[in-house]
């Protein structure tokens, strides 16, 4: 049985994820994820995939994300969707970070891992 958990983020587990990427696990459940990504602008990183459906909403900043062989310039209040599988990746744009809230489904084990989920 799940049962209610509340987590700050002061408190919530972190790591770099990749160089210039930082995220911090918000929550996490039996079926899905939530982080939060800071993603530093000029520290490209080549596009990657994975099984997991994931769901963004830049919440600051502004960037080009790369999907499915497409490339978009995104700002804040966009979200987005990026299927199972498919080659996909974020670079901030600009001279602040980008912040984006992230939803995995299923739960990201290797970040999990990385963060040593639950704190």
């Amino acid at each position: 049985m799940i049962k209610l958990e509340i987590v700050k983020l002061e408190e919530a587990p972190s790591s770099e994820t990749v160089k210039g990427r930082h995220g911090v696990i918000l929550q996490s459940g039996k079926k899905v994820m939530m982080m939060m990504l800071t993603v530093e602008p000029g520290i490209p990183t080549p596009p990657h995939s994975h099984p997991h459906e994931q769901i963004g909403y830049l919440l600051e900043g502004r960037g080009v994300l790369l999907s499915g062989g497409e490339s978009v310039k995104i700002e804040a209040g966009t979200s987005f969707l990026v299927p199972p599988y498919e080659s996909h990746n974020f670079n901030a744009t600009g001279e602040k970070p980008a912040i984006i809230l992230d939803v995995f489904s299923p739960p990201r084990r290797d970040y999990l891992k990385k963060a040593k989920y639950p704190p």
